[in-house]
């Protein structure tokens, strides 16, 4: 398999496969729509993982693999069941429905999205859908990140059809499968069009996007995007505030070096969210602040430096 930015994007494909196992895994739930989180009730029994197709193993192809994880089964721990799609497209992240009756699993080279039925038996999930037209309906191409909201489901993309560049957006669907509408990432008032993960606090009528580069670099070689100067040059620097009820961007933060997950703390009275950068050493938290009326950004450095650290990026 060749080596793209496998570093950066295996690790945000881990915590959407660590499900919370037991009632009180809190703080896994924040990986999560919190749409879904009060539906978990104590000890999961299966865990879900969507994988990459590995050439020369199985039928090569990308498949949605179940787990058993019930402590009292004989089969603990084991491979149960498996759903193949069919073909290599970069598979990457995926997202319950607000009723977890459904998963939704995207690919970043094709586009592709797989919608399995994991409601009707848990232990034995089934494709039920097949979205093609991803790029035709919004543009964006690189399904990424899949969060619901009552009824619905976001995806944000990492790319667009016309360039393969950064500029993209979120496009929503029903949870049916049927295209809604589009919204393209702010590139004016400082935006750079850039996105990556989605995350939301309903409480404070808060959507929070991040951002990370287009498929001109995702789908490169890492060694030698990593040499390339020009390619390094183009990673996203922003992170967007936007109207949740209204689906409008209210406020953009420059935030340097790809900022990646998103994860809001949703205890009570809260009103913060984190994230990392994939390409400085830096936290970065967004919080309310009573003295400028709205939202601002606060940088956190870390004691431990990466070895490798991009001097072309800007901060």
């Amino acid at each position: 398999m060749r080596n793209r930015l496998k570093a950066m994007l295996l690790a945000s494909i881990l915590p959407l496969a660590s499900l919370p196992l037991t009632q009180h895994a809190i703080a896994d739930e924040t990986c999560l729509s919190p749409y879904t989180t009060s539906l978990i009730k104590g000890q999961e029994k299966y865990l879900q993982i969507w994988t990459l197709g590995v050439k020369g193993m199985g039928d090569e192809s990308d498949k949605l693999v179940t787990i058993d994880v019930d402590p009292a089964s004989n089969s603990f721990g084991k491979v149960i069941n498996y759903v193949s799609v069919g073909g290599r497209g970069e598979a990457h992240h995926m997202g319950f429905t607000d009723d977890r009756k459904y998963i939704w699993a995207g690919r970043l080279d094709d586009n592709k999205i797989f919608v399995f039925d994991v409601g009707t038996d848990p232990s034995k999930p089934k494709l039920v859908n097949t979205i093609v037209d991803f790029d035709k309906k919004t543009g964006f191409v690189g399904p990424h990140t899949f969060y619901a909201l009552p009824g619905r489901v976001l995806v944000g993309g990492l790319s667009n059809s016309k360039d393969h560049g950064g500029e993209t957006g979120i496009a929503v669907y029903s949870n049916a499968g049927q295209f809604l509408s589009a919204r393209p990432m702010p590139v004016t008032d400082g935006g750079d069009g850039y996105g990556y993960d989605i995350g939301i606090n309903p409480a404070k009528n808060a959507l929070l996007t991040s951002s990370f580069t287009g498929w001109n670099n995702y789908m490169m070689d890492f060694g030698t995007l990593v040499k390339d100067p020009d390619a390094m040059k183009h990673f996203g620097a922003t992170m967007v505030m936007w109207n949740l009820k209204s689906m409008q961007p209210a406020k953009i933060f420059s935030v340097p070096g790809a900022p990646l997950e998103v994860r809001w703390s949703l205890k009570k009275g809260d009103d913060w969210a984190i994230t990392a950068t994939a390409l400085t050493a830096q936290l970065w938290l967004v919080k309310k602040d009573a003295m400028a009326n709205g939202w601002r950004r606060m940088s956190l450095q870390l004691e431990i430096r990466p070895k490798y650290r991009c001097p072309s990026i800007s901060r």
